[in-house]
């Protein structure tokens, strides 16, 4: 789907975004990076990295981002979720009468019921058509976030998926869900915020 754009075409879209972000305050203007990273090629990652905008810098901006590949010898997805620490914590918190802390490796699987029960709610998805249940697999911590693994069964080599991943939309009014997918060697983003709760990827 997207072609591999020339170092130089890279760096001049990373200078027009980080215009964009010195110019923010509150949440970056999502339009223009979308489009941006569309007509580029390039993931929102590779945006950072070559711009030097650290993940912490993003963390103003609301934005998650994850990866799903598709395994033949599992048949199901691979989704790997990445969310700031105290992000989450503050949307269970919400949730629950005693509040938790997160963060502490020992007692990770303690939390993992409230983990599991959110992503049920927040995470809806249909693979070729047919409902796909997610399956919350583990977590762990890396530095200031917390990474999820999540796994939804697919029979056959997906063709169409259509997510719905609201995570986060309750706490954050600019917050923006990125979904990278990476099928059979063909790449695809989802997006999703609080004016689309739901997106499709054809492969």
């Amino acid at each position: 789907m997207f072609k591999k754009v020339k170092r130089l075409s890279l760096i001049g879209i990373v200078g027009m975004l980080l215009v964009s972000f010195s110019k923010m305050t509150t949440v970056i203007s999502f339009n223009e990076l979308e489009e941006k990273i569309e007509t580029s090629g390039v993931t929102i990652e590779e945006l950072l990295v070559e711009s030097n905008i650290e993940m912490n810098d993003v963390h103003k901006y609301y934005i998650s981002v994850s990866n799903a590949t598709y395994s033949k010898s599992a048949k199901s997805v691979q989704m790997v979720t990445r969310f700031f620490i105290d992000d989450l914590e503050d949307v269970l918190n919400a949730r629950i009468q005693d509040p938790i802390e997160l963060g502490n490796k020992s007692t990770m699987e303690e939390v993992y019921p409230l983990l599991k029960g959110y992503l049920a709610k927040k995470l809806e998805v249909q693979i070729n058509g047919v409902n796909s249940i997610p399956n919350f697999i583990g977590a762990e911590y890396e530095g200031d976030q917390i990474v999820l693994y999540i796994e939804l069964p697919a029979k056959n080599i997906p063709k169409e998926v259509t997510m719905r991943f609201n995570a986060f939309l309750e706490l954050f009014e600019g917050q923006k869900n990125l979904i990278h997918m990476n099928i059979d060697g063909e790449r695809r983003t989802l997006l999703i915020d609080k004016n689309k709760r739901t997106d499709t990827a054809k492969f």
